[in-house]
């Protein structure tokens, strides 16, 4: 029996001390073994349960990513780590109700972003960039620029196809926007044959992360990259936060968070009416019956209030049903009917008279009677005057009636917009040929894009919610109201803070 007891010591006193002799097949009759054993250990769940939405990683050290596959919920691969942890705690717990003010906004826009992402062959996943990009806001700007749903610094825009000027702006159009968004990262695919190395092309620029790869060949994905490498921080929390609010919005209940009914961001349904002449949102609205604020909503892209001049015609997005009031609207006032009739010159006729007299302009009647737009008129001389081809404009806030020594400059001066805008939006071939009593178009300001603009400031290192609010010359009680942040709260380089304009 001593003999027994002291092979186990011996084979307990092995075991504890680490020894490297390993003993094979050694089995002791259940009577050896202690009666009272080590009680069971039940696991810990913890505190955000990933069970559902990506499969669980092993306990590692904080700096060891596990490569996984995302569950079949997902379209794109990505992977669980303290990373993603770290945004998933963020946007679910300390920045909820943002996170889901903004994600209720982006639902109203999702489904149609989706169509479009899987018409062209795109995960549909990839629209959930918008969610961090914009949070579905078209009218969205960080202090960079970048602009629109899809954030597009406008050498980007224009070149995927975007139209940018000084009457339209093309990242706020969703369609258009999203299917610029969705050529782009196709593109940048096709570079990096990774979506969420494409995701942080996207936000860094596609020679960013391609130089950062030449000069680190052991990139073989997102998760390779470190803060030790010469890369933005914004980068590097971009593709998790990317990836945390995709798991959130696909998993909601289990994350607790629960969009409330944010009635105002609710995508309003229209239809298109084709527009063949300059013409006003608010005019628009008033006779169809809606305030401008809609007409400025449905076609977020147009950013001075009105239609470009220089486009012959413009699919314009009205309220469904009301397509036969628009165009009998604009039929009355900017299609009249023409007719011609015969004037015999007499003395002090100018041409700038005639076209005042018979409704219709200096170049038409230049035109039909093949003379130059400065002649000098013969007395006695019949001319053939179109009569009726210059509507009778209605005199209002959009309406100017030139007076004796007006010229485009002093009226654009008056009105705060520029001569190349007046004169775009009458269709004016030589801004000296105005007259008295001539009424001229006005358009509106280009600060009139709407009432209240704001801009979506990524945090820097080193800021604060005070120093953010100098910049932006606004108090920081109001910092903390529009991004509903407690007293204490903490921001860090990376998060977004809306701002709105005064």
């Amino acid at each position: 029996m001593k003999l027994r007891a002291a092979f186990i010591v011996m084979m307990v006193l092995s075991a504890l001390s680490g020894c490297t002799h390993t003993v094979r097949n050694v089995s002791l009759p259940s009577d050896y073994l202690p009666e009272n054993s080590l009680p069971e250990l039940k696991p810990i769940a913890p505190e955000i349960d990933l069970s559902i939405a990506v499969p669980a990683v092993k306990q590692e050290h904080p700096d060891t990513i596990t490569k996984q596959t995302a569950s079949p919920a997902y379209d794109i691969d990505f992977e669980d780590n303290y990373k993603i942890q770290h945004w998933i705690t963020r946007l679910s717990k300390t920045d909820q109700r943002y996170f889901q003010e903004s994600l209720s906004r982006f639902d109203t826009v999702r489904p149609r972003m989706e169509e479009i992402f899987q018409n062209n062959g795109l995960p549909t996943d990839l629209v959930y960039l918008c969610l961090v990009e914009s949070g579905g806001n078209p009218n969205a700007v960080s202090s960079a620029g970048a602009t629109g749903y899809w954030q597009f610094m406008s050498g980007t825009a224009r070149r995927y196809g975007l139209r940018i000027n000084t009457w339209i702006d093309e990242r706020r159009d969703l369609e258009k926007s999203t299917l610029a968004a969705a050529r782009y990262l196709k593109h940048l695919h096709s570079i990096f044959d990774d979506w969420l190395l494409a995701s942080a092309a996207y936000n860094a620029g596609e020679g960013t992360i391609t130089r950062l790869m030449k000069r680190h060949p052991e990139i073989d994905d997102f998760w390779d990259i470190s803060d030790t490498m010469h890369i933005k921080r914004e980068t590097l929390a971009y593709v998790p936060k990317f990836t945390a609010a995709l798991v959130i919005g696909k998993n909601r209940e289990l994350y607790g968070v629960n969009i409330p009914d944010y009635g105002r961001y609710a995508e309003p349904p229209y239809e298109f009416v084709t527009i063949n002449t300059f013409t006003y949102l608010d005019e628009i609205a008033e006779v169809i019956g809606v305030p401008e604020s809609h007409m400025l909503r449905l076609n977020s892209e147009l950013i001075r209030g009105c239609t470009p001049p220089t486009s012959r015609e413009y699919a314009l997005k009205i309220p469904p049903g009301t397509a036969g009031k628009v165009t009998a609207y604009l039929s009355e006032i900017h299609e009249p009917h023409v007719e011609y009739v015969t004037h015999t010159i007499s003395s002090g006729d100018t041409l700038s008279h005639l076209a005042k007299k018979y409704s219709s302009s200096i170049k038409g009647i230049a035109q039909t009677n093949r003379i130059e737009a400065n002649a000098v008129l013969t007395i006695g001389k019949e001319l053939i005057i179109p009569k009726n081809t210059v509507a009778e404009k209605p005199r209002g806030k959009h309406t100017y009636v030139v007076a004796h020594g007006d010229t485009i400059k002093s009226i654009s001066q008056i009105y705060g917009v520029s001569v190349q805008d007046i004169i775009e939006v009458n269709n004016l071939d030589d801004p000296q040929l105005i007259y008295p009593n001539m009424v001229l178009n006005i358009p509106p300001k280009p600060s009139s894009v709407s009432d209240k603009r704001f801009t979506q400031y990524r945090v820097k290192k080193g800021d604060t919610l005070w120093a953010i609010s100098r910049q932006f010359e606004v108090s920081t009680k109001d910092v903390i109201r529009w991004n509903q942040l407690s007293s204490t709260a903490q921001i860090y380089p990376g998060d977004e803070l809306t701002i709105y304009h005064r």
